[in-house]
């Protein structure tokens, strides 16, 4: 499990954990039963999420985009700190994982602001953004395959006229992402494009 955020000590951690984290009860369950998965890394960390409602609260966004849902746990995190008549389309490929995303969505009465599209993102982007929805979102969050980062993030520029966040773009050492010559040549390219024009979070 993403437990952790990158480059934070532990005793910081512990700290903020202890003195600043309020975390919903089914946010908690959700990471429990993440944590059984293989990929469960691929979640973000609760102080992450926490961070991440706060910046849609502060932005006071009501639509957004979610590139890569996985579980459904930032998702579920957007979707808490948007209004009732917030909205807000998660792009993913997976009906499995997606499937449990929609069990915890739908417990926390936030089903009805969520739009899953399972297509390959891209595809989902462009066709957003050619039936008129440039500039019509107010904030991306974008955590998925990290070779089309920077395509993704481009796509989700022309569709915010607020802000995007990515987490995990730099993860090269040992114990940290797998990497490959295609992921880190991708990853590079896109820190350089988007530095430092957008939020990087983890």
């Amino acid at each position: 499990m993403s437990d952790t955020t990158f480059g934070l000590d532990d005793r910081t951690r512990q700290y903020l954990l202890q003195h600043s984290l309020r975390e919903h009860p089914l946010l908690a369950e959700l990471r429990a039963v993440t944590h059984n998965d293989p990929l469960a890394r691929m979640q973000i960390s609760p102080e992450q999420g926490q961070f991440m409602a706060l910046l849609v609260q502060a932005l006071g966004a009501r639509r957004c985009i979610e590139i890569g849902t996985f579980t459904g746990y930032s998702a579920l995190v957007v979707a808490l700190a948007l209004p009732d008549d917030g909205f807000m389309v998660c792009c993913d490929i997976n009906s499995e994982w997606t499937a449990i995303a929609q069990t915890y969505w739908k417990r926390a009465s936030v089903a009805h602001k969520i739009d899953l599209r399972l297509a390959p993102a891209i595809e989902t982007l462009n066709a957003m953004l050619e039936v008129g929805e440039a500039g019509a979102f107010d904030f991306a969050f974008i955590d998925a395959d990290k070779e089309n980062y920077l395509a993704y993030y481009e796509r989700c520029l022309s569709c915010c006229a607020g802000a995007a966040s990515s987490r995990s773009t730099i993860r090269c050492g040992p114990g940290a992402w797998p990497t490959t010559p295609i992921r880190s040549r991708a990853l590079s390219h896109y820190e350089h494009s988007t530095r430092p024009s957008m939020s990087t979070n983890g």
